[in-house]
């Protein structure tokens, strides 16, 4: 009689101490910028859509320009070869496993300038340029080293940080992917379309799996390094 007294509150401890051992859910990302007009950039305005920011300093410029174009065309395969006021307002591409009527969540992908801590009056020359230059698409602007701190920055490449349709940071690319790392990119962001639109059981209610993470090995190189949270099976 002793022994089954004791069966139950040794179960609570082993779901206790099971509980602790599992890492935090991701939690929403309060990251806030500008825009080369000015205006606030929120991740928080994007909700709804899975966000990929594409990012880097002056000298990753062109490459993240580059790259940025290449994901859009990605999931809005009709931008191709459209001037910048028409792409980005192409439409995004389906995705299995809809209801009928059920709309596909978007992927927005976002190009983010880090030109770090200078004084004000350089930073509107900074606006006037970016505008210049790009007068149909938002830019979004860090001045603060934000991205950096926050997600890591290789110089002179552009890197890659994706949020999920709650705004809570999934994956992360320092340095320019190469054809692995990409193919893994949009593996992830078509996983997260997917858990949007409640095509995962987690997403309709059920807990979601242990978060996990992975982190690149020593043999791949600083400028592919790979950090991916997820709240679904990882990629093969």
């Amino acid at each position: 009689m002793k022994t089954r007294s004791v069966l139950p509150g040794l179960a609570l401890l082993v779901s206790a101490a099971v509980a602790a051992a599992q890492p935090p859910a991701p939690q929403p990302v309060p990251l806030v910028l500008e825009d080369q007009f000015e205006m606030p950039a929120a991740l928080a305005d994007l909700r709804g859509s899975v966000v990929v920011l594409v990012y880097g300093d002056r000298k990753g410029t062109d490459a993240c320009k580059a790259l940025g174009e290449q994901l859009h065309v990605l999931w809005h395969p009709t931008a191709k070869g459209l001037p910048p006021a028409e792409a980005k307002a192409a439409p995004v591409v389906g995705l299995d496993g809809l209801a009928p009527g059920q709309s596909a969540p978007d992927v927005r992908v976002v190009p983010v300038a880090c030109c770090g801590k200078v004084p004000g009056p350089v930073r509107g020359v900074i606006r006037s340029q970016v505008a210049k230059g790009s007068p149909d698409v938002p830019v979004w602007l860090d001045f603060g080293e934000t991205m950096k701190t926050g997600f890591g920055l290789t110089a002179g490449e552009p890197n890659v940080v994706v949020f999920d349709a709650a705004g809570r940071l999934r994956m992360r690319v320092n340095g320019t992917p190469d054809q692995a790392a990409l193919d893994r990119l949009v593996k992830a962001v078509q996983g997260l379309r997917a858990e949007a639109a409640g095509l995962f059981p987690w997403a309709r209610g059920r807990p979601p799996p242990t978060s996990w993470h992975h982190h690149a090995g020593g043999a791949r190189p600083r400028s592919q390094d790979i950090t991916v949270t997820s709240s679904s099976p990882p990629p093969a």
